[in-house]
């Protein structure tokens, strides 16, 4: 009887240990990025690998998820709250990146374009970062939710968004400092906790508020993919590290499809 009770209490407590368990992945990825000890070369992989994922977290998760939040509105609204929603995430974001000073960079192998190029990683990481705790906190608070009604659902959500995280990681702690970004790691990895917590607590929010909140990562992240990493690629394409990267994003997004 006593290990039967156990279970039903611990039932309640399965999409929170999901959560956890999702943020820590975003460790695994970054801790393959500090085995590897050719910098440029994880950086070069990690860039276009970021691109891959966080192109299907914009076609494959937010606009669906967004769609059906906004479906009861009429067509009208919902073209404006997405035009109010994105564009307030981009400009967010810009005014965000004029706080992070010294982003601007040529690609050239000279010695004195060595500092500007490293701090142009600790931009885009440092950038990426901010818009995967928002990202995050909301993915948190749906496989709580998934995993209260049926936890092999939450389970599988949970796998796949486990292997974004990899590489995501990856990319992120091959970009940042991580002694003076130690904080801003702690929260990413419990970012999607943080939003599972919430769920816990107070059971649900409305549909609105998270479409508002869906689309302006999604602004984010549309800003990041294409005036911070596309770049980034372009000027990397000719390397086989980058190559890798892309074929290995889409190996990643293949599997969490089917899953």
């Amino acid at each position: 009887m006593y290990n039967y009770k156990w279970v039903l209490y611990m039932e309640q407590y399965y999409g929170l240990i999901l959560t956890f368990i999702t943020g820590l992945f975003f460790l695994i990825g970054g801790l393959i990025s500090i085995k590897i000890k050719q910098k440029e070369k994880v950086y070069a992989f990690s860039i276009a690998l970021a691109f891959v994922v966080i192109i299907n977290l914009l076609i494959g998760d937010l606009i669906p998820e967004i769609s059906e939040l906004v479906e009861n509105y009429e067509l009208k609204y919902q073209i404006i709250l997405v035009i109010i929603g994105v564009g307030a995430g981009i400009f967010l974001l810009k005014i965000l990146d004029s706080f992070i000073p010294d982003h601007h960079h040529e690609h050239y192998d000279f010695e004195k374009n060595k500092k500007e190029h490293i701090s142009h990683q600790h931009h885009i990481g440092t950038l990426t970062l901010i818009s995967l705790v928002l990202h995050n906190f909301l993915e948190g608070f749906a496989i709580a939710g998934m995993a209260f009604n049926d936890i092999a659902a939450g389970i599988m959500i949970c796998i796949s968004v486990a292997l974004h995280n990899i590489p995501l990681g990856t990319t992120i702690f091959s970009s940042i400092d991580m002694k003076k970004n130690k904080s801003s790691i702690l929260i990413l990895a419990l970012s999607s906790f943080i939003g599972g917590l919430i769920f816990f607590l107070i059971g649900s929010i409305s549909p609105l508020v998270i479409a508002v909140v869906s689309l302006i990562t999604m602004g984010m992240l549309i800003y990041i993919s294409l005036l911070e990493l596309l770049p980034e690629l372009w000027q990397n394409k000719g390397k086989k590290e980058c190559l890798w990267g892309i074929i290995i994003g889409l190996v990643i997004v293949i599997i969490s499809i089917i899953l």
